[in-house]
């Protein structure tokens, strides 16, 4: 194949579809969230949202949010966000999020997670996908933030 007629792939594109893929491991029955946090171009650290690691995975029959809207109740739920178990995972291999980080989510964090990336450090936030994005609270605390949104489309 002629190297000129490839076409190199953006770094966003290429992190997004890695968070992609790890969606396709979520435990959750109602949404398949993948992140990837990156540090200097490279993958520090990957998560998605499920049952506590070696805890049950919930089904059908055991969630208890099967019949709740999206982000109603959230404390009923037992799973770990994927943008938690990214931060989990850095730092269960200790590695510092300090620099330039930023994480790639399929789903926009909820209102907890964003707290959590905006006390972690992180830099950029680029997502794919809407949520609870009408939340005033939400949105006054990422004009307060630091941190640069990008929706990637």
């Amino acid at each position: 194949m002629d190297q000129k007629s490839t076409k190199r792939i953006s770094k966003d594109e290429y992190f997004m579809s890695i968070a992609q893929v790890v969606s396709q491991r979520s435990t959750c029955i109602k949404r398949k969230v993948g992140a990837v946090l990156v540090k200097d171009s490279h993958i520090i650290s990957t998560g998605y949202n499920g049952a506590p690691s070696g805890f049950k995975h919930c089904t059908k029959k055991t969630c208890v949010r099967t019949n709740l809207k999206p982000g109603e109740k959230p404390e009923l739920c037992r799973g770990v966000h994927a943008e938690l178990n990214c931060i989990i995972q850095a730092a269960l291999h200790g590695t510092s999020l300090k620099g330039y980080t930023t994480l790639y989510s399929t789903t926009f964090p909820c209102m907890s997670c964003l707290k959590v990336l905006i006390n972690a450090g992180i830099k950029r936030l680029v997502y794919k996908e809407g949520y609870n994005m009408e939340n005033k609270i939400k949105e006054n605390l990422l004009k307060e933030s630091d941190i640069i949104i990008q929706k990637y489309s």
